[in-house]
């Protein structure tokens, strides 16, 4: 009959402070080693990126109540085996360490335990690495001269265990990298960046995750350039001597995809500019019922892709055809039992004159009527009847027939003798 045998190894740490006071003993750690207690038969070992599977035989000793797992890591500082887990169950036979760094060597030794915290000859030390992380994406290319956009492609990942990719944007002012978007499944291979800024620089770059949360290193770094604006349309000219129109014309924008021009319009430089018309030619005729009316405008380029040039900080003025001079030194009399007008022009533009005539019917009744075609500088106005009043006033007009303001009115009176 064998003799039991037992020992017990005991590892003391004393810290001794130099402060002026007695020293303060260390707590010390006892671990006795029961020789007779079952060494675990490991049958071998899993390795993953992060983590490692362990299997043993079944241990059948009733004074066995779990397990102890020690472990190291190889390139660490430390070489000593450190207690990593407690497994507080005799019939477990399989262990899962986490967490661990890909592509590293760690050393395993198992023990069992009973409920006293005594522990048998641990097993033999196993060197277990765990596999390298999986490659970064292999292809990844973009296409630019988008509007507001950028759509990135890349090849799908040929390792199994990914679930997914992260994109990472990084803008050209910048050096930060954000995480943008996560794209669920491992056989999508395009993903398209919105609501970005016009003739902006962008980098991307994109990882690949597995089902257990990890991610790859990331892939090459591509550069996008979102499509720029149309440039500022130029050389906008407005007429200021057409009857009651404006007519615009302008250069020609030089982008290729161009769909039409936008013309924007206010009755102040400085106010607000309203959108007025479409079109597709580089000429405009605005047509205005208004003589001597100002308008300010700016005209935009609009590409297929519905991007639109910036307005022009400078408006460009333009104006109807201003209304003729009022004819001066203007006076009539009655004379001869008819009316006599007289007035001088000052201005190139008219080519005749129109008599306004009212005839006061009582002292609330008036009746006017346009004596028109007058040629002349003068007029004489023989249908006037006995002791009626009347008003006359005078306006220019040009071959456009545009009228000028009246003059003031002349009032006469004929009574008959």
């Amino acid at each position: 009959m064998h003799s039991s045998i037992r020992y017990a190894l005991s590892i003391s740490l004393a810290l001794s402070l130099f402060s002026g006071c007695a020293p303060q003993p260390a707590p010390q750690k006892t671990v006795t080693i029961d020789s007779t207690l079952p060494t675990p038969i490991m049958n071998g070992f899993i390795a993953d990126i992060t983590s490692i599977a362990f299997e043993w035989k079944p241990v059948s000793d009733p004074r066995v109540v779990g397990y102890y797992v020690y472990r190291n890591t190889l390139g660490g500082e430390d070489k000593k085996l450190e207690r990593v887990a407690t497994i507080d169950n005799r019939f477990a036979t399989h262990y899962v360490d986490h967490d661990l760094k890909p592509n590293s060597e760690y050393q395993y030794r198992f023990a069992t335990i009973t409920k006293e915290g005594n522990e048998s000859v641990a097993s033999e030390t196993m060197l277990v690495a765990t596999q390298p992380m999986i490659s970064p994406v292999s292809f990844f290319q973009s296409v630019g001269n988008m509007p507001r956009s950028a759509k990135l492609l890349w090849r799908p990942h040929p390792n199994g265990k990914i679930n997914g990719y992260i994109i990472e944007r990084q803008n050209a002012t910048d050096q930060k990298w954000s995480e943008i978007a996560t794209i669920a499944g491992r056989l999508n291979a395009e993903f398209i960046d919105r609501n970005l800024k016009d003739g902006q620089v962008y980098f991307y770059r994109i990882r690949a995750t597995t089902f257990e949360k990890l991610s790859t290193e990331p892939s090459e770094t591509i550069k996008v350039v979102t499509k720029p604006l149309p440039p500022e349309i130029k050389n906008i000219v407005a007429t200021n001597n057409l009857p009651r129109a404006i007519t615009l014309t302008w250069g020609p924008s030089e982008i290729s995809d161009l769909s039409h021009y936008n013309i924007y319009r206010s009755a102040n430089p400085n106010g607000s500019f309203e959108y007025h018309a479409k079109l597709e030619t580089t000429n405009f005729t605005d047509i205005i019922t208004e003589d001597s009316k100002f308008y300010f405008y700016k005209i935009t380029a609009v590409d297929k892709d519905g991007l639109e040039s910036s307005l022009s900080p400078v408006a460009t003025q333009g104006s109807t055809l201003s209304k003729p001079q009022t004819p001066i030194a203007y006076e009539g009399k009655i004379v001869n039992k008819g009316v006599e007008l007289q007035w001088k022009n000052n201005d190139p533009r008219v080519v005749s004159y129109t008599v306004i005539k009212t005839t006061k019917k009582s002292w609330i009744s008036r009746e006017s009527v346009d004596i028109n075609n007058i040629t002349g500088t003068s007029f004489r106005d023989t249908d006037i009847k006995p002791d009626t009043g009347y008003l006359y006033e005078i306006m220019s007009v040009d071959k456009n027939g545009i009228r000028s303001l009246p003059t003031q009115a002349i009032e006469l009176n004929y009574e008959a003798k």
